[in-house]
């Protein structure tokens, strides 16, 4: 088959979506696929093959609001144009929009949900209308809609009566890096709570950084992270931050430096206020981490019983847990195990792999079969 994949910021450069493209594109083209991821130009991306995947980049406005739709218009226009793919996978509500374009031309489409997108703090009155409008986009426009956790697919099927596919997130096994770079940025191993993902107010950073400034204890948090768009907020972080020489803000991480802290971590702590199915969080319970999270739905479905939770948006509840965990280290210990054994007894990116892989085959026999029978001739 030929996939294309559109609205992905950067490659190898983004946040979950970007992840979730990765992992899932990369095996496809490992399985015989065509895939070509269509990204934006601002984070560096340029044309050219990445784990076998083809990239074009395409043009974007590069703004809050448009980012992601200006490249699935420009992507969608690029596909329209040339033909030469058997499906379309769009990632994300409001993108869905354009998800009708391919299909109307016969190339059938599946779009992605990630989670309930005008929940997100940062949308205003207009942005969240539009978000709750696409949600008719997601389960009408494509031909098939899918939901990375149970609580989406539950509240687009109890919406809108149409059948949503559950395909989730994943890990890969991995094994711990030892210290070294974080050794560089004055971290030591098992001294550190650590906070990966972008800087968006739903992350909720600014609840983790809150408890903490009133917690007493030599213990370092790492803010890892980085947001387009987001200069306000991140700003508001450091302001919160103060000049607590404990708190350190190293940026965005990837690669090996990433793969450090979570290996190195004493706990790992995820305040977001919405979540579709959190990947930072099953990154973390993969490098077998004592994780903390907000009590919303989305999370408590990750982590179950395998990790410690608080109320949502109560950085004074999460002070109190953080306090507990501080102080008893057997408390930490006892979830790592579990949680490792956890995520990759029910994540796996080659499980998702195969069930993406069979709902594609479902939707292009039928382009399959004829270009089959044409190469016959």
């Amino acid at each position: 088959m030929r996939i294309a994949y559109i609205a992905v910021k950067g490659i190898p450069i983004g946040g979950g979506i970007e992840k979730v493209t990765e992992e899932i594109g990369s095996r496809l083209v490992q399985r015989g696929h065509e895939v070509i991821v269509y990204s934006s130009r601002d984070y560096g991306t340029s044309d050219g093959t990445y784990k076998g995947m083809e990239i074009r980049t395409v043009p974007s406005v590069n703004t809050k609001t448009l980012h992601k739709l200006s490249i699935c218009y420009h992507a969608t226009r690029d596909v329209l144009r040339n033909g030469n793919v058997d499906i379309v996978h769009v990632h994300a509500v409001g993108p869905s929009v354009f998800s009708i374009f391919p299909r109307l031309k016969g190339i059938p489409t599946v779009v992605q949900t990630h989670g309930l997108e005008w929940k997100r703090d940062k949308w205003g009155l207009i942005g969240k209308t539009f978000f709750k409008l696409s949600d008719y986009s997601v389960v009408y426009f494509p031909n098939k809609a899918t939901a990375v956790s149970k609580v989406q697919k539950k509240y687009y099927e109890d919406r809108f009566h149409r059948e949503v596919v559950y395909i989730p997130n994943g890990v890969a096994p991995v094994e711990k890096r030892p210290p070294k770079w974080i050794l560089e940025k004055g971290l030591e191993p098992g001294r550190y709570i650590l906070f990966a993902a972008r800087l968006v107010e739903e992350k909720g950073a600014h609840f983790l950084i809150k408890a903490f400034r009133n917690i007493e204890t030599t213990m370092k948090l790492v803010i890892a992270g980085d947001a387009a768009h987001m200069e306000k907020y991140k700003a508001e972080l450091r302001r919160l931050a103060g000049n607590d020489p404990r708190i350190l803000f190293p940026g965005f991480v990837t690669g090996e430096p990433l793969q450090e802290l979570f290996s190195n971590a004493y706990l790992y702590c995820l305040p977001s206020t919405l979540e579709g199915l959190p990947v930072a969080l099953l990154d973390a319970m993969n490098y077998g981490n004592c994780c903390v999270a907000s009590d919303i739905p989305e999370n408590l479905e990750a982590i179950e019983d395998h990790g410690y939770t608080f109320r949502n948006r109560d950085w004074q509840d999460l002070q109190r847990v953080l306090e507990v965990l501080l102080a008893d280290p057997g408390k930490v210990e006892k979830k790592k195990a579990s949680a490792l054994a956890h995520v990759r007894r029910q994540y796996s990116w080659e499980r998702v792999t195969d069930h993406i892989e069979e709902l594609y085959r479902s939707l292009v026999k039928n382009r399959l079969r004829k270009r089959s029978f044409v190469r016959q001739l």
